[in-house]
């Protein structure tokens, strides 16, 4: 009961489904399904009772057919981020199994793309949670492939937009094709054989970036790790959300986190931190960076005071985004930083080589000292150019050259740059007479 609360909460709040505007978007709307059964009428999968037995008059029932199919109409082409279904569980909860989740704008379930491919609903659970990745489409279809009966208790549409997608990435380094902008293209494959993960060469603190476009409050930061090896490269890591362009001048959420060994994904739970950027940067030297994905869900993505959202993200959850004392501390000696549960302190070394000298941040933590980005040093590089003092001019002299007998003056920048060209060419005459070479000599 108590794992299914859990489940019923994260996903409300995930949707933001307790905020006005924000229900989950199949509730009420018009549905179909190709045959009825036992009087299962399709709109009982879109009434908003989630009981999962027959006997609460909650459940749709079709003929036992072929490829039978259920699908609801949005009424408009909507972004799909996740399905939410209710299998039966008083009788026959095996039928569902396998199932496959449509989405596109065709009224006959087939034609529309598959979010992802066969499902298989876990036979202790009632719920289960499909994730679509952003899929787009008016009508959101549920088909059972073979000759079967197909029994739908609740599906709910969800559109909580992860906010990275498709948003500009860097990071500090590349190597072997592992683009960055890899890790906010969709795709959560874990396997670097399917062109879906970051990588940098080995770095002191290598770091990637997204640049939300906007201040965004953030709630989540979704983690997917490489699984096909190296997962032990990514830990421990740091997010840093903040305004700066530069990874490490920004707060960071929470202390040094890692994912178990075993699981190649996390939600790490930022609690409202405020900021345009969210970057991921590992400390230390001969770092590694690989991302196979960076997701960022804001504030309406559901607050669950302290309760994990996993299910709903399909990660593990880590709530670290909240400070109190004594979870993290600075040993002076060492130069390093310790979290929570952690039993040695993590070195924050600095600069390429790790030889730079690190400093407090506002919050008492070691952390590195800004780095100058390209544009900074171009920025300053001109404002040093626009400081430099002009050539001091003698009495009477001006900086454009005397108008000839009866030209006008409407061409100011023509007149100075042919001053120029006439001093470079006297230059160049002047140094052509220096080292012409003398016949007598």
């Amino acid at each position: 009961m108590t794992r299914h609360l859990t489940l019923v909460l994260a996903l409300t709040f995930l949707a933001g489904g307790v905020y006005p505007g924000h229900a989950h978007k199949a509730l009420g709307r018009p549905a179909f399904q190709s045959s009825v059964a036992h009087g299962g009428p399709p709109g009982r999968a879109v009434d908003g009772n989630r009981n999962s037995h027959w006997g609460g008059s909650s459940c749709t029932h079709t003929r036992q057919q072929h490829n039978p199919w259920w699908y609801v109409d949005l009424g408009e082409s909507v972004t799909v981020d996740h399905v939410f279904i209710v299998n039966r569980r008083d009788c026959c909860s095996e039928r569902i199994t396998p199932f496959d989740v449509h989405i596109g704008d065709s009224t006959v379930v087939g034609r529309n793309p598959r979010c992802g491919g066969h499902h298989h609903f876990p036979q202790s659970d009632a719920e289960m949670v499909v994730n679509c990745g952003g899929m787009r489409g008016r009508y959101v279809g549920i088909r059972l492939p073979g000759w079967r009966v197909l029994t739908l208790c609740e599906l709910e549409v969800y559109s909580a937009p992860n906010l990275a997608l498709g948003k500009p990435t860097i990071q500090s380094g590349l190597a072997h094709g592992g683009f960055a902008s890899r890790a906010t293209d969709g795709s959560r494959d874990p396997n670097w054989g399917s062109q879906s993960c970051t990588h940098t060469p080995a770095q002191s603190n290598p770091w990637l970036r997204v640049d939300l476009g906007t201040q965004v409050s953030v709630k989540w930061v979704v983690i997917i790790n490489r699984a096909d090896c190296c997962r032990e490269r990514l830990n421990p890591f740091a997010i840093h959300i903040g305004h700066n362009p530069n990874v490490a001048s920004n707060p960071r959420c929470g202390g040094h986190h890692t994912i178990p060994a075993d699981k190649n994904k996390d939600a790490i739970n930022c609690n409202g931190m405020r900021g345009r950027f969210v970057g991921i940067r590992l400390p230390g030297n001969g770092r590694i960076l690989t991302l196979c994905e960076v997701e960022v869900y804001d504030t309406t993505a559901g607050n669950l005071h302290g309760k994990r959202i996993s299910e709903g993200m399909d990660t593990d959850g880590q709530d670290c985004g909240e400070y109190k004392e004594g979870e993290s501390w600075v040993s002076d000696e060492d130069n390093c930083v310790c979290d929570q549960n952690e039993e040695v302190c993590t070195k924050v070394d600095c600069g390429q080589d790790g030889d730079e000298e690190p400093i407090k941040d506002q919050d008492g933590m070691w952390t590195c000292p800004p780095e100058l980005d390209d544009e900074s040093e171009q920025s300053e590089t001109s404002d040093e150019l626009e400081m430099t003092d002009p050539p001091e001019l003698g009495e009477g002299e001006t900086d454009l050259p005397e108008l000839e007998e009866g030209e006008t003056d409407e061409d100011p920048e023509k007149r100075m740059l042919a001053k120029i060209l006439e001093t470079l060419e006297n230059d160049v005459r002047t140094a052509e007479e220096e080292f012409e070479p003398n016949p007598n000599e």
